[in-house]
């Protein structure tokens, strides 16, 4: 056996006597262990990380409590600016968007992004002005642009437009 043997003889405990540990044995690689505080830190380690990945605590334990909480905490106070995650127009998601993204609000005003193609649809409209006009049949409040910028991709191709408006 690896980690010897320690037989307990369940009759005699069971009877009030205070039982005996007979042929104990340590296997060689045991008695090789170094003794001290660094001993058994690898084992710890390699336990942790298991449990950490395969869980195998129950739901209403204090370590299912603890994760619970760490993933709220996660969820709720990290910031929003860490994960960038602002739309993109980009050629190959236009021909899937219908034309108007509504990035949300900033600190100058709401932001949206309007598909190039849908402005050049206006053609006789300058940009402003056709911007002006789709916004205005989606938007049912009245509202003012505050700026109206290009986007464009890394070989300079025209995507659509940054628009700032207040309402």
């Amino acid at each position: 056996m690896i980690f010897g043997t320690v037989r307990l003889n369940l009759a005699t405990h069971l009877m009030g006597e205070v039982p005996q540990f007979r042929a104990t044995s340590v296997s060689p690689a045991l008695a090789e262990r170094p003794v001290g505080a660094m001993a058994g830190v690898g084992e710890r380690l390699k336990l942790f990380f298991h449990r950490a990945i395969f869980w195998p605590y129950e739901r209403g334990s204090w370590q299912y409590d603890i994760i619970c909480a760490i993933i709220l905490a996660f969820i709720f106070l990290t910031p929003r600016s860490w994960f960038h995650d602002r739309p993109q127009l980009e050629l190959t998601d236009l021909r899937h968007r219908q034309g108007i993204v509504d990035v949300g609000h900033a600190k100058e005003g709401w932001r949206y992004l309007i598909d190039a193609r849908l402005v050049e649809s206006m053609a006789p409209l300058p940009p402003e002005e056709a911007v002006r006009e789709i916004l205005r049949r989606r938007l049912s409040k009245p509202f003012t642009i505050e700026s109206v910028g290009p986007i464009r991709d890394k070989n300079n191709v025209l995507l659509g437009y940054e628009v700032v408006i207040l309402q």
